[in-house]
């Protein structure tokens, strides 16, 4: 993998850069979207950006993109200039904080029960009320939209990463997980459980993941990824 930070180099005149390589990317496990499997990055997010180095003849491949928990790579991504992290649900609160490409994927981020301990709630306020523990992740688009929605703090515990989560729900630690319906489902049967071992109770959001680029990256390079993906994508349409 790549462990030197590439800056783009100042030029005299305003040309669109010839490839993507300028860029470090940043993924974590995120399946179907973006995991590992065999210690080799694998999911339908790493292979749409493999399209997008072909299209723009980026001189890189799966190999170079960087595999981090999800906070670091968040919080590299804030900070670093030309660092894309993906696959990042793009939302009200994080819009001013990266550049987006995308969309690629739809996402649908949901409260998830253990079968064993089912619960039911029709809307946040009934689950305040009942005082129900919730598993998130830090920075992830779980934790910030129950922030957003006013959830307690003292009702919010926090883990390291979604295998992390899915333990303390399965456990019993709390009663709740905030998390990627599919994404849960499949890091589940990963882990052994049965397909029906989570159940969604109540809808939390419905939106797009992107590639999520630092602010300070040159314009040049978003819009040149920008167009390899609409590129790539419609000619997938096309077969």
């Amino acid at each position: 993998m790549i462990f030197t930070w590439l800056m783009l180099k100042p030029t005299a005149h305003a040309e669109t850069p010839d490839t993507l390589a300028p860029l470090v990317f940043i993924t974590e496990e995120y399946p179907p979207y973006n995991y590992l499997a065999n210690q080799q990055l694998t999911g339908t997010s790493i292979d749409l950006l493999e399209a997008i180095f072909e299209a723009t003849n980026t001189p890189l491949n799966r190999h170079d993109i960087r595999y981090y928990p999800w906070v670091r790579g968040y919080e590299l991504t804030l900070s670093q200039p030309n660092t894309v992290l993906f696959s990042t649900t793009r939302t009200a609160a994080r819009e001013t904080n990266f550049h987006w490409v995308g969309p690629i994927a739809q996402d649908q981020v949901v409260l998830l029960a253990h079968h064993d301990a089912p619960i039911s709630i029709d809307a946040l306020p009934q689950a305040i009320e009942r005082g129900l523990t919730i598993v998130v992740i830090r920075e992830d688009i779980g934790a910030q939209a129950l922030i957003e929605a006013g959830y307690p703090e003292h009702l919010m515990l926090s883990a390291m990463d979604n295998r992390s989560a899915l333990h303390m729900l399965i456990r019993g630690r709390v009663d709740l997980w905030a998390y990627s319906a599919d994404v849960a489902t499949w890091i589940a049967e990963s882990e052994g459980y049965p397909p029906n071992s989570l159940m969604p109770v109540h809808t939390l959001s419905e939106s797009s993941l992107y590639f999520a680029i630092n602010q300070a990256t040159d314009s040049r390079l978003i819009s040149l990824m920008q167009q390899a993906l609409e590129k790539v994508q419609s000619e997938r349409s096309q077969r």
